[in-house]
């Protein structure tokens, strides 16, 4: 008997959930969470059989910042929950500001500005 075995090893990503109303540890706008998990696995015949390296990721929607999720809190949404995320469970991952928001009139702006186009005040 003849067999072809056809395997591989990939990374994938899902969004798991979001966790609305929190303040960004980052700019400090009211925001939400968008929680991602990435991990890798083997699959045979395109069918996935083993994963590990599971790591959960949160990006903010206000100025696109990415934490890495406690594992422990990770878990908690994969598995449908939804546990309070605080700032001592988030670990700066990477910074992607496409825009900062001022304090003052919540308006977005450019990144190089140091003042607010629309209202002056300093960012």
């Amino acid at each position: 008997m003849f067999f072809i075995g056809i395997f591989g090893i990939q990374e994938a990503q899902k969004q798991i959930g979001i966790y609305n109303n929190t303040i960004c540890p980052s700019c400090g706008s009211m925001t939400h969470y968008e929680i991602t998990k990435m991990y890798s696995y083997l699959h045979i015949f395109f069918i996935p059989a083993f994963r590990w390296n599971n790591r959960f990721y949160v990006k903010t929607a206000c100025c696109n910042s990415i934490y890495e999720l406690d594992p422990i809190i990770g878990q908690q949404f994969d598995k449908g929950q939804t546990p309070e995320i605080r700032n001592e469970h988030l670990r700066p991952a990477g910074h992607q500001y496409a825009y900062r928001i001022c304090t003052n009139c919540k308006s977005r702006v450019d990144p190089e500005y140091s003042f607010c186009p629309f209202c002056g005040s300093r960012l």
